[in-house]
């Protein structure tokens, strides 16, 4: 078992304490098992692409339009660049950044006591049964489980 796999398992409880802890370790196992190879200015380049990735999907995740399109227009980045660099730093693609993203945020939403419905429209998802297998296929329990 690899450390990513090892720090994936710990942290998986502590998903609603830091959303976004997960993906950032990730990242950093990412950039720092190639420290011989690369220099400051490129880890540095590397972590603020992820802050303002995680800033824009923050700012519009609710929207359900927002997708890789509407991404790669607010950075003012092409599609197929946004794809490597994400794929490359967190093994993600853009669009299961945002849906786990979402689902993050829904989670809280539900633990704050609201119903599955409400919580579904207002992370973005327009159906409720695709809302519902995504966050099984995420957290290992149905929604309503909360």
């Amino acid at each position: 078992m690899d450390v990513a796999h090892v720090l994936n398992d710990l942290l998986r409880p502590l998903i609603g304490a830091g959303l976004n802890l997960r993906w950032r370790l990730f990242a950093m196992l990412q950039i720092g098992r190639d420290e011989g190879r690369q220099n400051p200015a490129t880890i540095q380049r590397d972590q603020g692409f992820l802050n303002l990735v995680d800033q824009a999907v923050s700012l519009n995740y609710a929207d359900r339009e927002f997708d890789l399109t509407a991404l790669s227009h607010q950075l003012a980045l092409s599609k197929r660049q946004i794809q490597r660099r994400l794929k490359a730093l967190l093994g993600r693609t853009p669009s299961e950044y945002i849906r786990t993203y979402r689902l993050h945020e829904s989670l809280q939403l539900l633990q704050r006591g609201m119903s599955v419905s409400e919580a579904a429209r207002a992370v973005g998802f327009s159906s409720q049964a695709y809302f519902a297998s995504c966050f099984k296929a995420e957290f290992d329990q149905t929604p309503s489980d909360f």
